[in-house]
């Protein structure tokens, strides 16, 4: 059975939301995840017994929240294998990205090259659009193959001198393909730039940004390993509240990149001639006052990430997916495509032949189960697929191989009442 050993567990009992939805299947965590009770009650636990800024530190619950505050960052550091000064809290994987993006655009100048891929999210995208638009900077994009995965021949043809950064996510938030990060940013750090002086660019390589918002809950992680030099993750998409996230770079950058934000909490002296000075790394990057409830939520949903463990819940993943593979062959085969069959095992990408996705997924929303419809905010997705829209599958822990069936069986019931998916609505 695909989900004997989380169920021994009893997963679905750490978490309210199926004690308040009980005939609910969820299938959109790749959108965000549903949240263990101990992380719920972390948020709580701020707000009725802390309720106290982590600058206010003259007495001692103001103290004890800014300790919290800065042993989260220890917590987020054992989870990705870095320094605990190099984690930097923030709103989402969007922000941090945007702050990557706003901060290498002090470096960057006409003509020089930022490698990305069509299948990325549009967090990645746009702020590096923004450079091309404002820097007049080049985007050129690595060849895919048709699951979305970087070939390492195809990342050689892309690279250039001009290239200064390669950004990508490590886990497609659409496909769920799994790039070898360390194989390819192996190749990125041997590629020798010439003739470029430290004036010209100051890392003296090509950096290497990772967008790993869908990653962290499904593979290991490890930075320093693979060799990068840019991390981000929500808390949201590994058990964690909304509104809080990480971002990382290796020390020796950190003193280079200026903040996207100002104001209380990161500033040192403020004269009135107009000068002034700012806090070293990372507080100069967390200006005002911080999402306390959402930090302490996280270090107790990265807790029990690592609790559960991320290769069980990796391989939970995909027995599940093998699992529902065999059924929609044996049930559905000739009435669906699915686009990533070879790759990753976090998800589930269809589309039903002949039938907008967005009318399968309110149907399938109107027989109790919970997916996404759309292009998942990767709007170049299309050019991968070759449809304008798709079905995404997620899934999680919590899921099982009844769920499954359930969908399997909504979908021939689908069918069965026509199968243009609208009669529910027409009746």
């Amino acid at each position: 059975m695909a989900t004997k050993n989380l169920n021994d567990f009893k997963i679905k009992n750490d978490f309210p939301w199926f004690k308040n939805h009980p005939d609910l299947v969820f299938f959109d965590s790749a959108a965000t995840t549903l949240k263990p009770k101990v992380v719920i009650d972390a948020v709580t636990n701020y707000y009725q017994n802390y309720s106290t800024n982590s600058h206010s530190s003259d007495f001692p619950l103001g103290y004890e929240t800014n300790k919290i505050y800065q042993d989260t960052r220890e917590t987020v550091a054992q989870l990705i294998k870095c320094q605990p000064n190099e984690v930097v809290f923030c709103a989402s994987t969007t922000f941090a990205l945007n702050q990557i993006a706003y901060s290498l655009s002090f470096y960057l100048k006409p003509g020089d090259e930022i490698l990305l891929t069509v299948s990325e999210h549009s967090s990645l995208l746009l702020p590096f659009y923004r450079l091309a638009q404002e820097k007049k900077i080049i985007l050129k994009f690595i060849e895919v193959t048709d699951d979305g995965l970087i070939t390492i021949e195809n990342l050689k043809k892309a690279l250039t001198n001009k290239t200064r950064i390669v950004a990508f996510a490590n886990v497609n938030n659409s496909f769920a393909t799994v790039n070898d990060v360390k194989a390819i940013t192996k190749v990125i750090n041997n590629y020798q730039l010439k003739n470029l002086s430290e004036v010209e660019w100051p890392f003296e390589k090509i950096l290497v940004v990772i967008d790993g918002a869908q990653a962290v809950s499904h593979i290991e992680t490890n930075v320093k390993d693979w060799a990068i030099d840019f991390f981000a993750f929500s808390g949201h998409k590994i058990f964690g509240p909304t509104g809080i996230a990480v971002w990382w770079t290796k020390a020796e950058w950190l003193p280079l990149l200026k903040p996207l934000i100002l104001g209380g909490g990161m500033s040192g002296r403020i004269d009135k001639d107009g000068h002034f000075t700012l806090l070293e790394p990372p507080d100069v990057f967390e200006a005002g006052t911080p999402n306390l409830a959402g930090v302490f939520g996280l270090k107790l949903a990265i807790e029990y990430l690592l609790k559960v463990g991320v290769t069980t819940i990796a391989q939970h993943q995909k027995q599940l997916k093998q699992y529902a593979l065999s059924q929609f062959k044996k049930n559905l085969a000739d009435k669906v495509i699915i686009y990533n069959e070879r790759q990753g095992a976090a998800t589930l990408l269809f589309n039903v032949n002949n039938v907008f996705a967005e009318d399968v997924a309110n149907y399938l929303g109107h027989k109790n189960i919970c997916l996404r419809s759309g292009n998942f905010c990767a709007r170049l997705l299309s050019d991968v697929i070759k449809s304008a829209s798709s079905l995404r599958v997620s899934f999680f822990i919590y899921n099982t191989e009844k769920d499954v069936d359930k969908l399997v069986l909504a979908l021939q019931q689908g069918f069965k009442d026509g199968g243009d998916f609208l009669n529910d609505f027409f009746k």
